[in-house]
């Protein structure tokens, strides 16, 4: 029987099984009977869409979503939905779903209809919540009774399996073939933005679900410009210029995040002088990016390289990369002390994290080279096969 196209877009049920069995395991290590996991749409880190959708299988589009998940596998997961309307039984595992209505009243009926009235309630994605949220669930059900156990899922997504390194293995194919577009497209006279909208065509045609991030494209020499990405695409590229591509496509959910310079023309000795130096950055990286190296050491190997090279740090760091393509580990942020998610951490094998050593000059225009590493015992294995150079157009 012909596998419906819902299916073909879900992970495996046996690696539903191994998520839920190590989700478990931490549960019983922090003696949690029951985890709530709290999603909202979005793929940056405040998001977290991926947090439901890695357990579950079912995105977070509308709203809220929440799950509640018993250590004891006998007993039904419930997912409560957001607030659409849309839903396919065959996009999740889980049969007990509601339809969107009260968080907190209906963990309280999942208690006592299950006779957990006096459980340990853990809650995954609280940064999600809204604060008053939060505290009714610490109110309602008891502030005892609750703790924050987000560390559970973070931990558990960090490390990936072998069809979550496959899937960001097709991300980044189909992200080469976006470059290749982007090549033969662009031009004197081009607007960035239909470069952008090229990128994004070819892509979506490869079998892209979506763009994770902006897909940027910045060209010229106007740092207030450059620095205003997110609002770029108004530029006609002009002969001899620089630009840069920093995008990313999503395969099944999983997400790649690709930067590379090109030039309209041929770049100078002095561009060609520079960009190889970020190379070296993002290989001593590469080498350094094993498993037991704390995060922060991986990118001291990048900062060091610059510093030693032009006498500033310029951009050295880089994150995980999954369901989100920003999450754990991240890799040069330990300097943000306020939330502990950003808190220096060891490397373990099977991560999978970015490295985008960037610099600007404006006599060489916008440099970086960004692409994604598997962490292995020894360094970490590049993701993509895409030529890491400055690209001529």
């Amino acid at each position: 029987m012909k596998t419906s196209l819902v299916r073909q877009a879900m992970p495996p049920e046996e690696e539903f099984a191994r998520r839920l069995k190590n989700v478990r395991n931490k549960m019983e290590e922090k003696g949690i009977d029951v985890l709530v996991v709290y999603s909202g749409p979005g793929s940056i880190r405040f998001g977290q869409r991926g947090h439901v959708m890695y357990l579950t299988g079912y995105e977070p589009y509308f709203g809220d979503t929440m799950v509640i998940l018993p250590r004891d596998g006998s007993r039904d997961t419930l997912l409560e939905l957001d607030e659409a309307h849309y839903f396919t039984p065959e996009c999740t595992w889980v049969k007990n779903v509601k339809p969107s209505r009260d968080h907190v009243n209906t963990l309280n009926e999942y208690l006592r209809e299950n006779k957990l009235e006096k459980s340990k309630v853990g809650i995954a994605g609280e940064y999600t919540m809204s604060p008053s949220l939060y505290a009714r669930f610490q109110k309602e059900v008891g502030a005892g009774r609750i703790e924050v156990a987000s560390d559970i899922l973070e931990s558990e997504r960090a490390v990936k399996s072998g069809y979550e390194i496959e899937c960001m293995r097709e991300a980044g194919r189909i992200a080469k073939k976006g470059i290749e577009a982007a090549a033969k497209f662009a031009r004197p006279g081009v607007l960035e933005a239909e470069i952008i909208a090229e990128i994004e065509r070819v892509c979506r045609v490869a079998g892209s679900q979506f763009f994770p991030h902006y897909t940027m494209v910045t060209s010229g020499g106007d740092t207030n410009y450059l620095d205003w990405w997110w609002h770029c695409g108004r530029r006609r590229l002009e002969p001899g210029d620089t630009w840069l591509l920093d995008f990313g496509t999503m395969y099944n959910g999983y997400c790649c995040d690709i930067a590379r310079p090109f030039i309209i023309g041929r770049p100078s000795q002095k561009q060609k002088d520079t960009f190889k130096i970020l190379l070296q950055a993002q290989d001593a990286a590469r080498k350094a990016a094993r498993s037991g190296v704390l995060a922060s050491e991986v990118d001291r190997v990048v900062r060091d390289i610059v510093r030693d090279a032009w006498g500033s740090e310029g951009w050295g760091g880089g994150h995980g990369v999954g369901l989100e393509v920003h999450e754990w580990p991240f890799i040069g942020y330990q300097h943000i002390t306020h939330d502990k998610t950003y808190a220096d951490s060891r490397l373990k094998a099977n991560m999978v994290i970015s490295l985008e050593p960037a610099i600007y000059f404006p006599d060489v225009g916008e440099q970086q080279i960004e692409d994604q590493f598997v962490v292995t015992e020894t360094d970490a294995e590049r993701l993509n096969d895409i030529p890491q150079e400055i690209i001529e157009c």
